[in-house]
């Protein structure tokens, strides 16, 4: 069975699916299963394993999460529950001690119920949670809540005509500062810049960038110190890159990359931690390529044209190294490798021809690890494999043969996860089977973890949800036909990696972790008796090594 990355899907197809797919074994391996007991003592009694959190559908109802944020440790849940799945709700949930008893509970307070939608795109501005959602009334409109029943409300009615959000999967809330950013269609003006501070006096159009009824539709929002960076179309300009501070005054084209009506599309934008911006786009002779931008049209260039000519370089995985950006780039002439910019042409070059040749090692699943990049890349020799650079041809290894020889397709290392200063991944050896693996950044730092399920079988199966990284520490989806698919922790070390048999026995628990706060690691699990509800694992179950 393929685990849907839609959390909903998870939950469902963890209810009516069995976990797999798995070879039949005759006499399979002891799981290595961690009692109650145990893990008070190996953790110092930091840590005593999952605990229910509340019972949302009293009985065996389920319930399984779409949307969540933390404000201050204090959870906000968007569920849906009910025999048919079809019942929507807010929940806050808020541990009584703030984190100082482990024993304390829960208390678990609804704040909307017996919705016919979710509610959806929660953002976090100050201690207020905004979000979208239709209440059969109003369409899908702005609501926002302070934390309790009466402080959840509409914001205001933008489109009394219809929606006023898209339905759009990369439509974007963000906030700056006190303020709530976002594209809405008033139903006279088309999708605009909106912004608000949660009263209905400060929900208002920013400026109107396609006057009319025509959209200019923003997108690609990045926040940038105090303002914003967007793609935007006027109508006369074609699509290209805005900027706002919020006033309309001071919402403006940054420069017509590619003159006249034709659009340049900036799309990738993304930001180092010097406040270097870059972003890919088409100028209309050059093709699909880097540029970088601090805001004023002259400061707004091509950083350089990697792939001579108009058909583009294929940029992508954009990733920060603190002053310097990775990403991947095919040059016509490598292939797609692994390049490096600090945002001038004389400093944006291939970092390594991993794979030599015009095929290009296909560097994919980028992440950082201080100031460096861990990777996936295959040589041509080792098959996919993980890999390191710090920006330099000698600094660029592959840190581990996973499966020696190359791997064959569907057993190649996946899932790469950033924790603070380790990157947890899934990777396939013919000994130990499909189980998770860390690295620090170094070959001899770069190990399985722990073979949780004795022998070339698999503690990993199917298509799982990458690694849930907490701090230095992460949370995985075990499998074994003992004990069912169950939630799984690790802090990189062998000794502190366990599984919790949530639903005991062969059923499977089905956890499916959404949101970790500074004290506790959430996600629902069922466990025989209350069906699938939210739970918690203490983050002191992840001891620094």
């Amino acid at each position: 069975m393929r685990h849907s990355r839609s959390y909903f899907l998870a939950g469902s197809c963890a209810l009516f699916c069995a976990c797999g797919p798995m070879e039949e074994s005759v006499d399979p391996p002891t799981p290595d299963i961690t009692s109650e007991a145990e893990l008070s003592q190996d953790l110092n009694n930091q840590c005593s394993g999952p605990k229910l959190v509340a019972d949302l559908a009293p009985g065996t109802g389920s319930t399984f999460p779409f949307d969540s944020v933390q404000v201050d440790g204090v959870v906000y849940l968007s569920v849906v529950y009910g025999p048919s799945l079809d019942t929507y709700a807010l929940w806050k949930l808020e541990e009584k001690s703030g984190g100082q008893d482990l024993h304390s509970g829960w208390k678990a307070t609804l704040l909307l119920g017996n919705l016919s939608d979710y509610p959806k795109r929660m953002t976090v501005v100050g201690s207020k949670v905004f979000f979208i959602m239709d209440d059969g009334i109003h369409g899908n409109e702005l609501w926002k809540t302070d934390g309790t029943p009466g402080g959840t409300r509409l914001v205001e009615d933008i489109n009394p005509f219809g929606d006023a959000f898209p339905d759009n999967p990369l439509f974007q809330l963000v906030s700056v500062g006190k303020t709530l950013y976002f594209p809405a269609d008033d139903g006279t003006r088309g999708t605009e810049l909106w912004r608000s501070d949660g009263t209905t006096g400060g929900t208002h159009l920013v400026k109107d960038i396609a006057p009319g009824f025509a959209s200019s539709s923003p997108g690609q929002l990045l926040v940038d110190g105090k303002r914003l960076l967007f793609a935007a179309d006027d109508g006369d300009k074609g699509r290209e890159l805005w900027k706002s501070d919020g006033t309309n005054g001071g919402t403006r084209l940054v420069r017509d990359i590619a003159p006249g009506s034709g659009s340049s599309s900036p799309e990738q934008l993304f930001r180092l931690e010097d406040g270097t911006v870059f972003f890919v786009a088409n100028d209309g002779t050059h093709g699909r390529e880097l540029w970088t931008t601090d805001g004023t049209k002259e400061d707004t260039e091509l950083v350089e044209d990697i792939r001579a000519g108009s058909e583009g370089s294929d940029i992508a995985w954009l990733t920060s190294g603190k002053k310097k950006l990775y990403f991947t780039a095919n040059d016509g002439v490598h292939g797609a490798e692994l390049w490096t910019s600090m945002g001038c042409e004389d400093d944006t070059r291939l970092v390594k021809d991993i794979r030599p040749g015009a095929t290009g090692s296909d560097p994919r699943e980028l992440v950082p690890l201080k100031g460096n990049v861990i990777l996936f890349a295959d040589d041509g020799t080792h098959g996919r494999e993980p890999w390191r650079s710090n920006g330099t041809t000698a600094g660029t290894l592959m840190l581990a043969d996973t499966h020696p020889t190359s791997p064959p397709p569907g057993y190649e290392p996946s899932s790469l996860a950033a924790g603070k200063n380790k990157v947890f991944f899934y990777a396939t050896t013919p000994d130990e089977g499909k189980e998770p693996w860390v690295t620090d950044g170094t070959p001899s730092g770069t190990r399985l973890i722990k073979d949780l399920r004795p022998g070339p079988e698999n503690s990993i199966s199917g298509d799982p949800f990458p690694p849930f990284v907490v701090g230095d520490g992460a949370t995985f989806l075990y499998f074994d036909e003992t004990v069912g698919a169950e939630l799984a922790w690790t802090n990189g070390t062998a000794s502190g990696t366990h599984v919790a048999d949530i639903n005991p026995g062969p059923a499977s628990s089905n956890p499916v972790i959404f949101l970790a706060s500074h004290d506790w690691v959430y996600l629902v699990a069922g466990d025989g008796t209350h069906g699938s509800e939210p739970w918690a694992l203490s983050t002191g179950c992840f001891p620094k090594n």
